[in-house]
């Protein structure tokens, strides 16, 4: 079987044979500039959320002369999302809540300011606006089922300050998109800012430490499931954040049965991190893991992914559930992304 399944209640059958829609959204930090909280080599961590959708959307990315890459020569989860979406002809929406470096592509913008410096308590001022903006969107799409992704390099550390503000137990549990984590730094990053957030309520920690990604994809969900349409949050810790957000918002959404999270296998065998006990202490969500065979791969680019590189993002273990939910497997994939990796990084192969 291609997913995992943890505390399945049936949700997968209910993305069966729809009309899934994926959305992707994405910002950027402003802190990313001073603290090495993220992964991303800092000459491209600005352009890195306009590339990912550019790759997803139409196959290349126009923002950099290839998608981005990491330094193990892991290529970045939008190969895996791209392959999931051409493939089942998925229909594509990218969503900007504050990235440095606008997308070549259309998109929907939500806020045109990146999240702030979280290190100072200033992510945002505006979490409750980007909430109904979120919602609004949510509303006024057509589809049977949404996905939702993000892409915000730093957003592991966000996700532990939303997290660790909500009152949950997740000091030692966050995920990364290194091979190291830098679990300290993050640590010190997010108390820091915490000790300026106004109250516990969820709006005062969004704003302090929470990244602008969290409030719009709350909203979207939030709006998705109240006209009976299934929600799949495709992350790993950062979605973790954004469902612990929706449980302070709207409890009833979580009792809905129709909100599911789904990350990859290489985020849910973090031996450094633990998706599967912070969703717990969440609430009664089915949670779930994308297989994607790439021990197998001929490329060690995507053989890095089992050693522990990049993990996650653009939506890529999300789209994947919801794929082989529909027809797919892994294999369908993997060789997507094998014969596309020397189209889209021949300027490096060279």
């Amino acid at each position: 079987m291609p997913i995992i399944s943890i505390n399945e209640n049936g949700f997968l059958d209910k993305l069966k044979g729809t009309n899934g829609l994926f959305s992707c959204v994405i910002s950027s930090i402003e802190t990313t500039k001073y603290v090495g909280i993220s992964g991303v080599n800092k000459s491209v961590i600005d352009y890195t959320p306009a590339a990912d959708m550019e790759l997803v959307t139409i196959g290349e990315s126009l923002s950099l002369n290839h998608p981005p890459i990491d330094a193990t020569g892991c290529p970045s989860p939008a190969t895996i999302t791209r392959a999931a979406v051409d493939i089942l002809k998925i229909p594509v929406m990218t969503v900007d809540a504050g990235s440095y470096i606008k997308p070549k592509i259309p998109y929907i913008s939500v806020d045109q300011r990146p999240t702030g410096d979280i290190q100072k308590g200033l992510g945002m001022d505006n979490s409750k606006e980007l909430l109904n903006l979120g919602k609004i969107i949510g509303n006024n799409n057509i589809y049977d089922s949404l996905v939702i992704g993000e892409s915000v390099p730093g957003g592991t550390t966000t996700a532990l300050g939303v997290l660790l503000g909500l009152g949950y137990d997740a000091r030692d549990k966050i995920s990364s998109g290194s091979v190291e984590n830098p679990k300290d730094l993050k640590l010190s990053v997010v108390e820091s800012g915490l000790k300026n957030s106004k109250s516990k309520d969820v709006f005062d920690v969004l704003n302090a430490v929470g990244d602008k990604m969290m409030p719009v994809v709350a909203g979207m969900a939030i709006s998705a499931v109240s006209k009976g349409k299934p929600v799949l949050l495709a992350g790993g810790t950062q979605m973790a954040s954004v469902l612990a957000a929706i449980k302070e918002i709207s409890p009833k959404i979580l009792k809905s049965g129709l909100l599911g999270i789904s990350t990859t296998e290489f985020v849910l065998n973090d031996k450094n991190a633990d998706l599967k006990d912070i969703i717990e202490q969440i609430g009664d969500i089915p949670l779930y893991a994308s297989k994607f065979g790439y021990e197998n791969s001929k490329i060690d680019g995507l053989k890095a992914y089992c050693n522990g590189s990049v993990k996650e993002g653009v939506g890529a273990g999300g789209i994947a559930t919801y794929c082989y939910s529909n027809g797919l497997n892994p294999k369908d994939i993997r060789e997507y992304v094998e014969k596309n990796y020397e189209i889209w990084y021949s300027k490096l192969i060279q």
